[in-house]
């Protein structure tokens, strides 16, 4: 599998990608990205956002298709992670497999992935937040190795469960580029 930084030319399919995604999810009887969640226009605005600071990836398949994506960054919701944790870690978001190309392991690919790059820039974890509600998607997460952190009461998002992973290999010697995050804060959803 290769990666690649998405384009702007790929914001209307990872777009298609989340709808599809969502209409899945809500087949399987999750309120996920339900109403309350983001609305197309957002969920472009976020992700151009991403893609101008070159957090969104592409995973690619042997042919070059697209067969997945993830943004790998330091833009935490607010309220969500202490200091303390974002200083080691980046935070993944976004992580989705078209239907098409479900169980054929591009999730854990992905990740692995994230973990190199968290590696190679001195990061000792990946951190994630998931939907309160969508346990299925809670023991995916703990499948490729995260571990449950706390969940976040009262607070804004519905998306305040928290996981960890640490980072395979990780080496605090390695020093990697200094990283300084795009200002970025989301108006809810």
């Amino acid at each position: 599998m290769q990666f690649r930084r998405a384009t702007v030319a790929d914001m209307d399919l990872i777009t298609d990608w989340r709808w599809e995604v969502t209409d899945w999810i809500h087949s399987k009887g999750s309120d996920q990205w339900d109403s309350t969640g983001l609305s197309r226009d957002e969920f472009q605005r976020r992700i151009s956002r991403s893609i101008e600071a070159g957090e969104t990836w592409l995973a690619l398949d042997n042919s070059g298709e697209p067969v997945g994506t993830i943004a790998i960054d330091l833009v935490p919701d607010e309220g969500l992670w202490t200091g303390d944790e974002l200083s080691k870690s980046y935070i993944v978001h976004r992580m989705m497999v078209p239907r098409s190309h479900a169980g054929q392991g591009i999730g854990k690919e992905m990740i692995a992935f994230a973990e190199d790059l968290a590696r190679s820039h001195g990061r000792q974890y990946l951190v994630l937040d998931a939907w309160n509600t969508n346990k299925s998607l809670h023991e995916y997460y703990e499948s490729l190795g995260f571990k449950y952190v706390r969940t976040v009461s009262d607070h804004w998002t519905p998306s305040a469960t928290l996981f960890e992973k640490e980072v395979s290999n990780y080496d605090p010697n390695v020093k990697g580029p200094d990283i300084n995050p795009t200002p970025f804060k989301d108006k809810g959803r």
